[in-house]
């Protein structure tokens, strides 16, 4: 409207100056007028279609782009803007209300009203092996320290990069050398779309096995999970292939309300012991599933990821860390173990603070497994005479027993607790160190 006037006031002014020099003598003064209004409207009309024009041809530009960008770009419920204490803790009802699952921890039993609990999120704290975060790959390229027998490429998820999968294959890290005896493995896996009709075949794996191979190898250990949303996505699969012990079970736990977003992965291998944690839940913990020298190397398999239904099964933020022997393996070994992580007043059976850490574990681990009994055997050193030390030790097997029994409510028929005073040494008592090594906890089966 602005420039209809403009022009308008222009032709005014214009024509009036005509008239004024006497310039147009052949036309007449409302003819003039009228002529040049026309103008005015015309060059109004015209200049407001440049305009649209140009704002349609801006917006087509942003489209096109976003429609460019789209594939590359993927935002998790996690992280959709969305705040608020309330909805936070209202999603977490949920889902623990509809996987109807009691390994959530701090749960209880309306039925029983007993509260059962179990073991927190493993927290690797070892030595990091490996890492990749895809921080130096393309986007749309496939990483460069991957191997595969399918397809893939670099996308985003929220602000970090991931491995989007595609089709039937086999997945693997480059890894500088084969893993160790005992080890983690995080990762996070994101998944989206899957309430697509037809994807009950689509699955997502972990194969533990003993060559860096991209195709399954002829003996192993796998993780099989199923990625239908709106059927299967209640169980794992559990199953061991050629090898002398077979192992094929399924193992229920519900996590529909977890797909559609980002899951943390925590793989634990101690020797033939696997666990697997997602997110700060325990779903799987299998004495043997390791077995023959499995898990030297690991391989994630997809199957049917149909990108044409728009389903994304990435993985991202990989790392590896090598672990120690965990408690539990060591407390099942015919010989057990000893400690001096266990400390006491000096001459006396009160703990100190600093020893909570390691009985803590320690508890959680008897709790996790109620068919476990240890006997609990303590060591002084030679200070002292020895009917003292005696005593002494005696009393702080005692101490640990009580500790464990008050904090984690164990039955005090699961403990044998023995004083074995400075009798058996590990080493001379010449130096405060070898003294400070005979000071020790010994733990065993029975």
């Amino acid at each position: 409207m602005r420039t209809f006037d403009h022009v308008l006031k222009s032709a005014f002014t214009l024509a009036l100056f005509s008239l004024f020099l006497g310039t147009n003598p052949a036309f007449s003064q409302s003819k003039f007028i009228k002529d040049l209004k026309k103008a005015a409207e015309e060059s109004a009309k015209r200049t407001v279609e440049r305009k649209v024009e140009d704002k349609t041809a801006e917006k087509t530009d942003e489209a096109v782009e976003a429609v460019f960008d789209a594939p590359n770009i993927f935002k998790s419920k996690k992280n959709s803007g969305k705040s608020g204490t309330e909805e936070s803790d209202n999603t977490s009802e949920s889902k623990q209300s509809k996987s109807g699952n009691s390994n959530s921890a701090g749960g209880s039993s309306a039925s029983t009203g007993r509260t059962i609990s179990v073991a927190d999120q493993f927290i690797p704290n070892g030595q990091v092996m490996y890492t990749d975060n895809f921080e130096r790959d393309a986007l749309g390229d496939f990483p460069s320290k991957w191997e595969t027998n399918s397809g893939g490429e670099i996308v985003t998820v929220d602000d970090f990069k991931a491995l989007r999968t595609s089709g039937t294959g086999f997945y693997t890290p480059n890894l500088p050398s084969e893993l160790p005896e005992n080890y983690a493995v995080e990762f996070d896996l994101f998944t989206y779309n899957l309430e697509y009709k037809g994807t009950s075949a689509l699955r997502f794996e972990i194969h533990l096995v003993e060559q860096p191979l991209i195709s399954k190898s002829k003996k192993g250990a796998g993780i099989e999970m199923p990625l239908w949303y709106n059927g299967a996505s209640d169980y794992f699969l559990v199953e061991t292939y050629g090898t002398a012990s077979k192992i094929s079970n399924k193992i229920p736990f519900d996590y529909t309300e977890m797909l559609n977003d980002i899951i943390h992965f925590t793989l634990i291998k101690n020797g033939k012991r696997v666990r697997l944690f997602l997110d700060e839940t325990k779903v799987i913990d299998i004495p043997s599933l390791a077995s023959d020298n499995l898990g030297k190397y690991i391989q994630f398999y997809v199957r049917e990821v149909d990108l044409q239904k728009d389903l994304v099964v990435a993985f991202a933020n990989l790392k590896i860390t090598e672990e120690g022997e965990d408690l539990r393996s060591k407390l099942l070994k015919a010989e057990g173990f000893s400690t001096t992580a266990i400390l006491f007043q000096t001459a006396s059976d009160q703990l100190q603070p600093s020893s909570f850490e390691f009985l803590d574990e320690l508890g959680q681990v008897l709790k996790d497994d109620e068919y476990l009994r240890i006997q609990i055997i303590g060591h002084t050193d030679s200070d002292g005479d020895e009917n003292s030390n005696q005593i002494l030790s005696e009393k702080r097997a005692m101490a640990v027993a009580n500790y464990l029994t008050e904090k984690f409510g164990i039955s005090g028929s699961r403990f044998q607790t023995v004083g074995k005073g400075e009798s058996e040494p590990v080493i001379s008592n010449s130096s405060a160190q070898e003294k400070a090594a005979n000071r020790r906890v010994e733990f065993k089966k029975f």
